[in-house]
Formats: structure tokens, C-alpha cells, sequence
């Protein structure tokens, strides 16, 4: 269940001297006070939306929204609107969403590198994470790596998801005719991606 919503937080305050309350007509009680909205999900700030506020007595506790302020007020309100700004934290959903990005882009790009050591290098035992031409996913193993050239199995299963590809890593899934390809074959799937990630055994 996805929540959300808006909310508000004070940005500034300001007194109005020698301006008498309208209702109850006591000097010096007036204050203009302008509040930031922001969006949010699940309570977290995610954005600014806009600037409200009005003037409020602290004498009778009369309350006029920025849209019922007479035209004496309005001024001095629109003034105090453009010096007031969003604090950092009615940010602090877009930022976690950039920081997240910025660290799944750098993860990524580590594991492309480690990809491309590990094709450089195969072992026997590594398991390509391959793109099949139906836009599955399924899996090659090396079973024999002699110089230049590299003898896979191919599994015989397929999956829409790349997340659930281990699941396909049994024995009895792989055929059992072997093909060999070059490490410079390897290399250039992984640029067409068609590896999309490269597993090594934890004991290699």
C-alpha cells in the first residue's frame, strides 16, 4: 500500500509593527507567517510544492489565509513569500533517490569491471548469465577452459526473470553436448550484452 500525501513546516515569521489587528484593533500583534508544502510518501519529504501562509493576531488569535489578507497586508506577505525557502530536508526523498541511483551506477560499473576480469579469465565453474533471443534469461557453464578457448554448457531453461537465473543452476538442467567459444567471443557478448552478469564459485 503505497502512502501519500502532503504536509507543511514553518519557513518564516514576521511581526507587524504599528498595524492594528483588524478584528480586535490591538497594535503590534499581528504576524505574517509563511509555511513551505511538500510532498511526500510514506512520510519521507520528497519535494517542495509551493509557499502558503496569512497573518495571524496573537491578541484575539484571528487568522486570515494569504488569500483573505486586505491589501495593506498583501505586500508586506508577497515580500516576506520571496525570502523564505525550503529548508534542505523538504528535499530529503529526491536526494535519498539520487543517492540511491548514484550507488547502483557505481555498483554496477564495479561489477561490470569484475565481469570483465573474470571473462579474461575463465574458470572452470564460472556461470555466464546470458540474454537469450526470445529476451529471457538462462545460463551458460565453463566446464573446460584450453587457452584461448573456452567449452560451455548451455541450460536448457529459461526464465523472464533475471533475479530468479540461479534457480536454473542444476545438473540435470544442462545439455549435455559442450560448444567452445574464444575469450574474445565472451568478451564481445558481454559488450552486446548478451552476459549480462558473470557468477564465480566461491572456492575459485
Amino acid at each position: 500500500m503505497l502512502i501519500y500525501g502532503s504536509n507543511s513546516s514553518r519557513l518564516l515569521t514576521e511581526p507587524l509593527p504599528d498595524t492594528p489587528c483588524h478584528a480586535c484593533g490591538t497594535a503590534d500583534s499581528l504576524r505574517l507567517s509563511v509555511s513551505g508544502r511538500y510532498a511526500h510518501i510514506y512520510w519521507i519529504p520528497l519535494f517542495p510544492a509551493g509557499k502558503l501562509g496569512g497573518a495571524e493576531c496573537h491578541n484575539c488569535g484571528t487568522v486570515l489565509l494569504h488569500k483573505q489578507l486586505p491589501p495593506a497586508l498583501k505586500e508586506p506577505f508577497m515580500a516576506l513569500k520571496q525570502q523564505a525557502t525550503a529548508p534542505i530536508w523538504h528535499y530529503a526523498g529526491l536526494l535519498l533517490i539520487a543517492l540511491l541511483a548514484l550507488s547502483s551506477l557505481l555498483t554496477s560499473g564495479l561489477n561490470g569491471k569484475q565481469d570483465l576480469a573474470y571473462l579474461e579469465k575463465p574458470h572452470t565453474g564460472d556461470l555466464y548469465h546470458v540474454r537469450t533471443q526470445e529476451g529471457n534469461f538462462s545460463l551458460l557453464k565453463v566446464v573446460a577452459v584450453d587457452g584461448n578457448s573456452v567449452q560451455l554448457q548451455a541450460n536448457t531453461y529459461q526464465t523472464s526473470s533475471s533475479s530468479e537465473v540461479a534457480d536454473l543452476n542444476k545438473p540435470e538442467n544442462y545439455d549435455h553436448d559442450a560448444f567452445d567459444l574464444t575469450r574474445y567471443d565472451l568478451q564481445i557478448m558481454k559488450q552486446k550484452e548478451q552476459i549480462v552478469d558473470v557468477e564465480r564459485p566461491e572456492n575459485d
